[in-house]
Parts: structure tokens; sequence; C-alpha cells
């Protein structure tokens, strides 16, 4: 099992799933912290500015503190009143403010309720207002960072934990105004939160199931995509697998072949060219076919690597003189070569790889064609396109080898094609011609018998 799991590690599937999954980790990870950071913010943002708005009324912030002491539900109202500022108890109790207490800044209306405490310090840190019903009584002073809101858990009188966010602020006397007669220096403002921080546990815990479970899923989408990435990659692979394993099996017979033909020569010393013309001829056509063969092979690797196209107007007569060529060849081949040249006007594409395309369907046609046989090229334009038709009343193809004869090293009939020359790279090499050129070649059957290329390019 540890050597199973070693070989998984190493392999390019397991590098791609990391990868994919490293990427969908990071995201999850970054959008949960974000969710959470904006969550708190937010949610404490209106008891934050609340502690940010009393801690700026020191006076304000006594005379609620007092108000408490004998009314406990008493509620404060600041509003923005150039001046004065008004004071108001929940229901029917009330409580006023002295009227040199007028506040002279304009401040949004601010309600300080029951979830708003205000606790007072003496210079010595003994509190002035204890109130033993929240539990607030045991809350010591905090002199560290004044200013700075913080956090804080108080166990009240009913045993229960509440959450408070609060500000400790030194206050100076002529700050106090009207209660500077007080023994007051410190005041710590404090804002109850518990409900907020349940909701906010809440939200976090329904947050963290979900990108749990997204994360989950995302391993699942990391499978997915890592075989999606190496879907190309092994195809790829088993080409190139399946191009040297056909190229080494095309080799070894003519050099099989010249072995034997030059062990023959070794084993005959005293035998004359003319007695030996037999294997020294053999051996010749082994080297053309091997030449050839590496030919068509350095011809795929240039394509793979792309086709440079010249891109220029040909000329009508220019596949005159093609088709002229051809001619003379079924003409020595004992076959006949019928063409129909019905272009009449210049077409823009690449002399030399159009040239190449025609010559590889031709030559294809004479070699499955059997003596006797009969060939039609034509070439003329319809709409906007060129197409070039090469028919043969030869052996045909079947359904099945239509979608395989533009494979490379793929053969209808392996025996007839390695008599004629053939190695099956022709048709592949015209494909990509045709690819390169941005056109589309179909085959079909002729009647009442043979194949029909054609091909379709942008003029």
């Amino acid at each position: 099992m540890p050597k199973r799991i070693r070989k998984l590690v190493y392999t390019d599937k397991f590098s791609f799933f990391i990868r994919y999954f490293a990427v969908f980790t990071l995201i999850f990870g970054l959008m949960t912290a974000i969710i959470f950071q904006l969550m708190r913010s937010t949610m404490y943002q209106n008891s934050d500015n609340t502690l940010k708005r009393i801690k700026e009324e020191p006076a304000m912030a006594v005379g609620f503190a007092i108000a408490r002491t004998y009314e406990p539900n008493s509620v404060f109202i600041l509003q923005d009143s150039p001046t004065s500022e008004e004071t108001t108890s929940s229901s029917s109790d009330s409580m006023s403010v002295p009227k040199d207490q007028k506040n002279t800044r304009d401040v949004d209306q601010l309600k300080l309720g029951i979830n708003t405490h205000v606790l007072l310090y003496s210079k010595s840190g003994e509190m002035v207002n204890p109130d033993t019903f929240t539990g607030l009584a045991d809350l010591p002073l905090d002199k560290e960072k004044l200013g700075e809101i913080k956090e804080a858990t108080v166990e009240s009188s009913f045993g229960m934990s509440e959450d408070y966010r609060y500000v400790t602020i030194e206050l100076a006397t002529d700050e106090l105004g009207y209660y500077s007669s007080y023994d007051i220096k410190y005041a710590t403002i404090l804002v109850n939160v518990s409900q907020i921080k349940s909701s906010i546990e809440t939200y976090e815990s329904t947050v963290a199931i979900v990108m749990v479970s997204a994360w989950l899923i995302s391993i699942l989408a990391s499978i997915y995509l890592s075989n999606l990435s190496m879907r190309p990659i092994l195809i790829s692979y088993q080409k190139q697998k399946d191009f040297v394993e056909n190229a080494s099996h095309e080799l070894r017979t003519p050099l099989a072949v010249l072995q034997n033909r030059l062990e023959s020569l070794f084993r005959h010393p005293e035998a004359t060219i003319l007695e030996s013309s037999e294997s020294i001829g053999s051996s010749l056509e082994e080297v053309r076919n091997m030449r050839l063969l590496t030919t068509n092979l350095l011809n795929l690797a240039r394509r793979d690597d792309g086709l440079k196209v010249d891109m220029i107007d040909v000329q009508p007569n220019y596949f005159d003189e093609i088709f002229a060529n051809y001619l003379m060849i079924a003409e020595e081949n004992g076959k006949t070569l019928t063409v129909n040249n019905l272009i009449h006007q210049p077409i823009r594409t690449d002399k030399f790889l159009i040239k190449q395309l025609l010559t590889i369907l031709f030559d294809n046609a004479m070699k499955y064609t059997d003596d006797d046989g009969r060939i039609q090229i034509t070439a003329n334009i319809k709409d906007k396109s060129v197409y070039f038709t090469v028919a043969d009343n030869g052996l045909g193809i079947s359904d099945a080898d239509k979608k395989k004869i533009f494979d490379r090293f793929y053969r209808v009939d392996k025996a007839r094609t390695r008599q004629k020359g053939g190695f099956g790279l022709g048709l592949s090499l015209a494909q990509q011609i045709i690819k390169t050129l941005g056109g589309k070649i179909s085959v079909r059957d002729n009647q009442p018998k043979g194949t029909i290329f054609e091909v379709g390019l942008p003029k």
C-alpha cells in the first residue's frame, strides 16, 4: 500500500490535483476570513459608535450613570441641538439636566437604553455606583490603554454570562461641569453585546458549515479538473507513443531486408556485381523507402511545430501546370486521368502547400487504383470557397476505415500499401495542411466503386 501511495503522489495527475485543491483552499479560506471580519465589524458598528459618542460627552456620561443609580430604567437621548440637550426617561420617569450643561456641538441622535452602562470610579479606583444586579460591581478598573474599545465577559446575579464592549476614559474636572464636585476620576462605558455575539456565533457557524461543504466539494472539483487537464496530455502522449512504435515498425522491415542482402553478399565474396544485382537493387529500394519515410516523419514533425503560411494570389494557370505533370505520370502508369480546371480567377493561398496537398491526393488515388483505372481531378469555385475533388474507381474505403485514414501510419490494405511504397502518412500530412489553410476535407464513396476526396478552402 505505501508503494502505491508513493507512486500516486509522484504522478502528474496528483500534481494537478494538489494545485487545484490548494487554489480552492486558498480562495475559500480568504472568503471565510473576509466574511468573518466584515460580519464582526458590521455587527459591532452600532455599539462601537455608541461608545465613541459617549466618551466624547463626559458630563453626559456621568449624568447618565447618576440617573441610573436612582432610576434604573432611565433612557437618555442625545440629539443635535445647538442650544440645548434633553434627557427623558421611559414611561413616566424623567430627569432634567441642569441648564448650564448645554451642548453646543452638533451630534446625531443617540439613545442610551438598558443595554448601556456607565461605571464611575474615584481617584483611588473604587467604584462609585456599583450595580450588583448586572454583575458589573465586580468589574475592576482597567486603566491600561485608556480610550480603547475592549471586550469583557461578566457573570450576572442570575449566573448567566453577559458579554460587553467597553471603553475606559479619564475625566478632567473641567469636563464634568455640574458634576465637578463629585469624587469621580474615571468612567467605564459599557454596551451589552450578548445578543450580537450570539448572532455572530450563529452566522459564523452557518458560514463555516457552508465553506467546509464547499471545500469538500472542491475536492471532487479538483479531481475532475486534474483529469480534464491530464486528458490532452495523455492523448498527446499516446499519439507520440503510437507514432514511435509505428515508425520503429516501419523501419524494422527495410533494415531487416538490408541486413539479409548484405549478409548474402558477404557470404559470396567471389560473386560479380551482375550476379549480386538482385541483392543490390533490393537494398537500394529499401534505402529509398527509408529515405521517403524519414522525409515524411520530418515533415510531420515540422507540421506539429506549426506551419509558416505564405499567402499570395495564385493564378489559374498555376493549376494547369500541376495537372499537366499529373497527366504525364498517369499515362506512364497506364491509367486515365481527367482534369477539369474551372478556376478562372486568382485565389489567395499558399502555392507550395496547395501543390503538396494535391500531390498527396493524386498519389493516393494512383496507389489504390488498378491498372487501366480512371482518376478525375476537378477544381472550381463556389461562393467564397475553392473546391478540389479527386475521384477514382479503385478499391474504395469502408465506412469504418473512413474514420481512421487520417491517422498517422494507418493503412487500409497494409500489404498492398507496402508494395506501393506507402507508409500511411500522406493523408495525415494532407489533413494538417488543410487545417493550416483553414479548410475542410470530406471522403465519400464513388459510384459504382472507388473513393472521392473533396477539399474546401477559403479563397
